[in-house]
């Protein structure tokens, strides 16, 4: 039997834990499918490296929501050399401010525009990983701090520590079928 004195604590129990539950889910939108033309990354171990794309453009979400989480298939496409596996991702909402870990390479004929850092100083970037098998669709899902920034900001540049395997040049990862979803 519950006496008087208790129901209020049940009841301040209850409301505590409703609001520490999280936050009101809403219905996920459809972001623009992203194509990512992938250095030679032999080179590359241990850094993060952007590239110069802005592959969130004109995809934008209320300042309201928060932990946006990005889910979709995953496609690494190489000409048959390239053994890449594993990827840590990482967003920049841009790439003008940058630490002095990071340098900014041009495009050239073997190379897409990118900014290379140390990954040490980029932990506060970080979104996810993606695991990777040449020439098939592999679901994913990334969500942080960094990546609730660039959505609400409208612009995300990818950035990827190569983690497992090599990509070479002509490789590319193809983002699709990309839905966002977040909480309010």
């Amino acid at each position: 039997m519950m006496t008087r004195v208790h129901r209020p604590l049940l009841a301040l129990l209850s409301c505590t834990l409703i609001a520490g539950c999280g936050l009101i889910p809403t219905p996920s939108v459809d972001v623009k499918n992203s194509h990512l033309d992938l250095p030679s990354s032999g080179a590359l171990s241990g850094k993060v490296v952007y590239l110069t794309r802005d592959s969130l453009a004109g995809n934008t979400v209320p300042a309201a929501l928060q932990q946006i989480t990005v889910r979709g298939t995953a496609t690494y496409r190489t000409g048959g050399l390239g053994t890449l596996r594993a990827v840590d991702m990482y967003v920049r909402t841009d790439l003008k401010a940058l630490p002095a870990t990071c340098t900014t390479y041009a495009a050239t004929p073997t190379a897409p525009g990118m900014v290379v850092c140390e990954a040490a100083g980029e932990t506060g970037q970080a979104i996810g990983q993606m695991t990777l098998t040449a020439g098939q669709g592999v679901a994913f899902a990334l969500g942080g701090a960094a990546l609730d920034a660039a959505a609400k900001a409208g612009h995300g540049f990818f950035g990827m520590r190569f983690t497992v395997g090599q990509s070479l040049f002509g490789d590319t990862l193809d983002l699709t079928g990309m839905k966002a979803s977040a909480r309010l």
